[in-house]
């Protein structure tokens, strides 16, 4: 099980809900790389940045191009 960090790379907004440049979270992973395709990978980084900073941002806008992926 790898962990990863998942960190915004600009300001996200959304109805009113926001996630600012550099906000980060963590997610673990059964694989060497975290993969966006994956609905549940998705609902699992929402479900982490809503625990972390109490912001239920929508799964829609979260992508690879918004996210920076490192693997720790």
């Amino acid at each position: 099980m790898a962990l990863f960090k998942v960190t915004t790379k600009r300001l996200l907004l959304s109805g009113g809900k926001r996630l600012e440049a550099g906000m980060t979270a963590e997610v673990s992973f059964n694989g060497s790389t975290l993969p966006f395709a994956n609905s549940t990978v998705k609902a699992e980084i929402q479900r982490q940045f809503k625990m972390k900073y109490n912001v239920d941002f929508p799964v829609g806008y979260m992508n690879g191009n918004e996210l920076k992926v490192e693997k720790l």
